[in-house]
């Protein structure tokens, strides 16, 4: 089907105010911008997909910002997500509580069931393709969790994903049904990959944020006896499944490691140039008693803290490294 030019440069910022904020989704763009504001909306069904062409010029200092707000979409039954490809210019995306600062072959997707801050910056130039929900968590059922990560261009997949969007904007209008119906499932699903590893990407990089605060306090609070799971529970404000699925990365349990911890901290201290005396070490690395650090430390290392044994591997130890 043949594009449809909805808003030109000649028209008013009240044209594309109920183009963009009333026609694609229920929102509000509350800012009203100068004489020199210019627009160019296209939109051209494809399938069950829709290909929108989104330009937009401001002068310097003027905002152009688009607000979707929990009452906007308890009005509004439309459910879509939508794939933005910008093109040239700027624009930033706030959503879940995530910033995503777009430039020239950035992706990301945006939530229409979420609240959204949409802000185009003095010139603006996306592709952006608006994809019925049940399309994308067919392929990708966590699709929610992408909303606002930012697939930079210089990615692996961002090219590709991008190369075949525009590809669908470019291609002929007169082609067949059928063919616009593969063609619109092939980029869904090239699309879906790109999501789905930023989605990983994303949740590892918070996981492994989150496990090394939570390990940082265990440390801190080495010396503390009391010290347990639950202690560490109200301290990270991280649910008991939460701490065992991020420790069980490292094959062991929050308590499991806070034991090794002290116990490879115990072996540091002793092996000093002083060592200092054995309940000092033990107290100072949360154990209650010396005979349950003695055993911890035998069961361990193979001898007693205060063995010849550690004295001579430790003077060992120091040899080679001077040699």
């Amino acid at each position: 089907m043949k594009s449809i030019e909805t808003v030109r440069p000649g028209d008013s910022f009240e044209k594309w105010h109920n183009v963009t904020c009333r026609q694609f989704s229920l929102t509000d763009c509350k800012t009203r911008v100068g004489a020199g504001f210019k627009a160019r909306v296209t939109v051209r069904p494809f399938g069950a997909l829709a290909l929108n062409g989104i330009w937009s010029s401001t002068h310097t200092g003027d905002a152009l910002r688009v607000s979707r707000r929990p009452k906007d979409i308890r009005a509004d039954q439309r459910d879509f997500f939508m794939v933005w490809l910008m093109l040239d210019g700027t624009a930033e995306l706030h959503q879940e509580g995530r910033h995503a600062r777009l430039q020239s072959g950035d992706i990301v997707l945006q939530d229409q069931a979420r609240p959204f801050d949409l802000e185009f910056g003095q010139i603006a130039h996306a592709a952006m393709v608006m994809v019925p929900r049940p399309l994308l968590t067919s392929r990708l059922p966590d699709a929610a969790l992408a909303a606002a990560r930012r697939i930079a261009a210089g990615s692996a997949l961002a090219p590709v994903a991008g190369s075949l969007v525009r590809q669908l904007f470019a291609l002929d209008e007169a082609v067949d049904d059928r063919t616009t119906k593969r063609l619109g499932a092939a980029a869904l699903d090239i699309i879906a990959v790109a999501l789905e590893r930023e989605i990983g990407t994303s949740v590892r990089d918070q996981q492994e944020g989150r496990l090394e605060d939570a390990k940082a306090y265990m440390r801190a609070q080495m010396h503390d006896c009391d010290l347990d799971l639950e202690s560490v529970v109200r301290a990270t404000s991280l649910a008991r499944r939460t701490l065992f699925r991020l420790f069980a990365q490292d094959a062991t349990t929050p308590m499991q490691w806070l034991w090794e911890q002290r116990l490879l901290e115990s072996y540091r201290l002793l092996g000093q140039g002083r060592p200092p005396r054995v309940t000092d070490v033990a107290l100072a690395c949360g154990f209650k008693d010396v005979s349950h650090f003695s055993k911890a430390f035998r069961a361990r290392f193979g001898h007693t803290p205060s063995s010849p044994a550690l004295l001579g591997s430790l003077k060992s130890a120091k040899s080679a490294r001077l040699g």
